[in-house]
């Protein structure tokens, strides 16, 4: 018996919760806050999406796949039994990736980001039947809260009438938050089995490479494009820390809070994404922009604060 499982036995479960919970909010929160700009690069790119997503998702499949097999992966995975439903997540993500993508390319980045992050309604709404939790009366006004605020940053873009909203791009948001909270669900549903957030998102690269290579493929040879300094070095970063260290966080902060609150706390990336947006490529938000931020932070605070955490997953680290 290791040491944290000693610790259960003599204190109680609830001894150690707290802890674990403010671990995974402290996960979450700042893989968000980092993702808030990936958007703006993705929109200052000009490299095919499916090219640009096949390439970030490969290069941190690569870092991964060096901590996974000096760090005991192969063993975590066959000791989790979870195998078959993380291929299945891994397939999810990639799907999610690709729907948002092209919501970002159809619409602009304020619909995309927005769009995506209707996940958490979803969540809201399936979790207790998908995953049998107990509703909490506070996720359902934290998630009302957040997305009034959702509302007020993305209202501007859809009332502007110059094109940022369109018919293709609300669909591929909403297909992209769909995914979302379904990836969400499944690696929740397996949060009982010490699996971390890197394995989790080493499946996420290999699907993603697996489905979409030959949409890359097809759409670079049919662009004629030509690869750019400012491309290259957007891949990079995109790879090494939006993929292999924001996407290991958000995975494995699932862990140990409700899927419900991380859903809440993953509305920060929405919110500093038009913030970045201004400071990098001069995409002013408007007043609707800060009051919408801050009402999707007062959601936040709601969920870490007054959310109980007698549902949420007891999960010892691997050692």
């Amino acid at each position: 018996m290791g040491e944290g499982e000693r610790v259960s036995t003599s204190l109680g479960e609830g001894a150690l919760r707290p802890d674990r919970r403010l671990r995974g909010y402290a996960e979450i929160a700042a893989s968000s806050l980092i993702l808030g700009t990936s958007a703006t690069l993705i929109q200052i790119s000009t490299m095919p999406a499916s090219l640009l997503l096949v390439t970030r998702m490969g290069l941190a499949g690569i870092v991964l796949a060096v901590i996974f097999l000096l760090s005991g992966g192969v063993e975590e995975v066959r000791r989790s039994g979870h195998f078959r439903r993380m291929i299945l997540v891994g397939f999810v993500v990639a799907l999610e990736m690709i729907f948002y993508f092209a919501s970002i390319r159809a619409s602009n980045v304020i619909v995309g980001v927005s769009l995506e992050y209707m996940a958490p309604v979803f969540v809201a709404l399936l979790a207790p039947v998908v995953l049998r939790t107990r509703r909490q009366g506070i996720d359902l006004v934290a998630v009302a809260v957040a997305v009034a605020g959702m509302a007020l940053l993305v209202l501007p873009a859809a009332t502007a009438g110059d094109g940022a909203v369109t018919g293709p791009g609300v669909v591929y948001g909403l297909l992209a938050g769909l995914m979302f909270a379904t990836a969400m669900m499944l690696i929740s549903s397996m949060g009982d089995a010490g699996v971390r957030g890197s394995t989790f998102a080493l499946f996420y690269c290999a699907g993603s490479v697996i489905l979409l290579t030959p949409l890359a493929v097809w759409q670079t040879v049919g662009s004629g494009y030509q690869l750019t300094w400012t491309d290259t070095w957007i891949v990079l970063i995109s790879g090494v820390v939006y993929t292999a260290l924001c996407f290991s966080l958000f995975s494995d902060g699932l862990r140990y809070v409700r899927v419900e609150h991380a859903g809440i706390l993953g509305y920060l990336e929405p919110v500093t994404a038009p913030l970045w947006a201004f400071l990098l490529i001069g995409e002013a938000p408007p007043w609707t922009t800060y009051a919408g931020g801050a009402l999707i932070v007062a959601a936040g605070i709601l969920v870490i604060v007054f959310g109980r955490g007698a549902a949420e997953p007891l999960v010892e680290p691997l050692t």
